[in-house]
């Protein structure tokens, strides 16, 4: 009895290790946000198959929406991240908010593929300005638990991915695709406005009496020492990987497993689902044996999924062999915090941002790749491809220390 409640004691002393390092309230509205700013980018590569059929376009051109929409979400880092350490996140995360609404209520309302094209754009933007402030929030509240509040962030966003994919493929079937993403339109205010009472007006250190230009002085020293170079690598082969496994696993179930598309969107239900226990147990070894460690302990576990997949062909082995693919999020929170650990506090907003604009811009190029060999007939080989970069990924990990010490 007593080896049986171990595990629940332990969560719970996590849970409240969490509360007393830092305000809970905050880092469940800011979760929120997270919930609904990455579900909807996942709900978007969920309805595509409905929305291109409606359009008539290639996997080559459904891997351009995609690459369009983190391109646009990429652009939006940086300056999200400059403005809040000038304005204050508050003002940038509810924002943000009700940006990524307008964005929805354009693709509801949208009859052309052109206009679709725009609500791609307006949706990147809206959820880019949310991605880096997000973390910058928790990382200024969070000091002794900070990984672990970023696994718990970053699990609200696989909540999200599971629940508003499955409750957005409901919807469509029902309604349609546009209100696939039209429903979630009633969240995302009340999350806006969640997110002014909650969050004070500014939680990380401000810059003084700094002036922009010293800022950015400031932040273009940081970004060039060795040391954020190496994590920005390993940060730009993350989400390289990302993009591009998140982009195409249904399509590749049904075009090259046989998999019908109701079934197909389970096991990308699925995915999330698992990467939520997954997260938070990395936040927990992360803070407990480092950064590092978790990312090379869960990237390694995936590789073997990426091979599996190509040639596994019952269904509850593609159950299994997607459990596994899914420990590869279990290094995002780990790199995102090893990311923000490399700058200098008071210009992280600024900082993570222009990373983070660098690295999932970079990340971007992932899917029109994927659709490109997918529509050469080369679906297996991409998906191997794809499996070597995350091989290489937690190679670097290995050593990206290491390395950015050597060169400083």
């Amino acid at each position: 009895m007593g080896a049986l409640s171990r595990p629940g004691s332990f969560l719970i002393g996590t849970l409240s290790d969490i509360r007393e390092d830092g305000p809970v309230s905050i880092l469940l509205v800011v979760s929120l946000g997270w919930f609904l700013t990455l579900g909807v980018r996942i709900v978007y590569p969920a309805l595509l198959p409905q929305v291109t059929a409606e359009f008539g376009v290639s996997n080559a051109t459904t891997g351009a929406f995609i690459g369009l929409l983190w391109t646009t979400y990429a652009l939006l880092q940086f300056p999200g991240g400059a403005i809040a350490d000038i304005v204050g996140e508050r003002l940038v995360l509810a924002g943000s908010i009700l940006l990524s609404a307008g964005a929805v209520s354009v693709i509801v309302l949208s009859t052309t593929v052109e206009t679709f094209v725009l609500a791609t754009v307006l949706l990147g933007l809206g959820t880019g300005l949310f991605g880096t402030t997000r973390l910058t929030v928790i990382s200024a509240l969070f000091d002794q638990m900070r990984t672990t509040a970023i696994s718990v962030n970053q699990a609200a966003g696989n909540v999200g991915n599971v629940v508003l994919s499955a409750s957005a493929g409901f919807v469509s079937v029902y309604l349609g695709w546009r209100w696939g993403f039209g429903f979630l339109l009633p969240m995302m205010v009340a999350c806006a406005i969640g997110l002014w009472i909650a969050l004070p007006r500014r939680a990380s250190p401000a810059t003084g009496d700094e002036s922009f230009r010293q800022t950015m002085r400031k932040v273009a020293a940081a970004v060039r020492r060795p040391p954020v170079l190496a994590v920005t690598a390993l940060l730009s082969l993350n989400m390289f990987l990302y993009q591009s496994l998140t982009g195409f696993l249904p399509t590749y179930l049904v075009a090259q497993k046989g998999v019908d598309p109701g079934s197909a969107a389970t096991l990308y239900s699925l995915f999330f689902a698992a990467a939520i226990g997954v997260q938070f147990l990395s936040g927990i070894v992360a803070d407990r044996r480092g950064n590092r460690v978790a990312i090379i302990v869960f990237i390694s576990l995936s590789v073997p999924g990426f091979v599996l997949l190509t040639v596994v062909e019952t269904f509850s082995a593609l159950v299994a062999v997607t459990v596994l693919l899914s420990f590869f999020l279990g290094a995002m929170p780990p790199v995102n915090a090893a990311g923000l650990a490399s700058l200098p506090p008071e210009i992280q907003g600024s900082g993570f941002g222009l990373l983070r604009t660098g690295y999932i811009a970079f990340g971007a190029l992932g899917p029109p790749a994927v659709g490109l060999l997918a529509d050469a007939g080369r679906f297996d080989a991409a998906f191997l491809a794809l499996g070597v970069v995350a091989l290489a990924t937690s190679a670097w990990a290995i050593v990206f220390e290491r390395v950015g010490r050597m060169l400083s």
